[in-house]
């Protein structure tokens, strides 16, 4: 249901700003996420994959704002029943950029976002979920293969820090971590 509406969100912006005759780009893209809380990645590893779609809006030269939703999921086993449980981290980041004028076919960006992350867990029959702010920050570096068509790789973090109720304490938590990925964009 929340991809559904983020898709549904971001295609709305992207008809509503391509009709703007401003400079406008989409960008769909995969990387790996590297979850900075530790019990998250005792449970669900050290690296997951982790899908995104991008729409950005320039609003003067080289400065733009920016719209992204990404979202990973892993599987794991609980350490003393050997049950099997099941966690998403879902991200969904307003916030702005600013770009470098092109070197030949090169041009680097970097950006800043407020972040509203979402995780779930599904154990032994309960799935506890929590939202929380936070903020993404990201840099990175395009390749145009044309006027309009380019590569991209990025580096970012995108965390939230939030807590949960763990039984008779409440417990810190972190969604989000570190995110290395690429993309393919388009610029109208």
């Amino acid at each position: 249901m929340k991809k559904t509406v983020i898709a549904f969100l971001l295609l709305s912006l992207a008809a509503g700003l391509g009709a703007a005759g401003r400079k406008f780009s989409v960008m769909a893209g995969a990387g790996v996420l590297l979850p900075i809380d530790a019990d998250f990645k005792e449970l669900y590893g050290s690296a997951l994959f982790c899908p995104e779609l991008k729409l950005s809006y320039e609003i003067m030269p080289r400065f733009c704002v920016w719209l992204a939703g990404s979202s990973a999921s892993a599987t794991g086993v609980l350490p003393e029943l050997g049950d099997e449980i099941k966690a998403s981290q879902t991200f969904l980041s307003l916030g702005a950029g600013w770009e470098t004028k092109r070197w030949g076919r090169l041009q680097a960006d970097v950006g800043a976002a407020f972040l509203m992350a979402h995780s779930r867990e599904k154990a032994m029959g309960a799935s506890p979920s929590k939202s929380a702010p936070g903020f993404d920050a990201r840099a990175g570096l395009r390749v145009f293969v044309s006027e309009s068509v380019f590569v991209g790789l990025n580096v970012g973090f995108a965390g939230a820090w939030t807590t949960v109720d763990a039984g008779e304490t409440d417990k810190d938590i972190v969604i989000g971590g570190m995110r290395i990925g690429g993309a393919l964009g388009f610029r109208f």
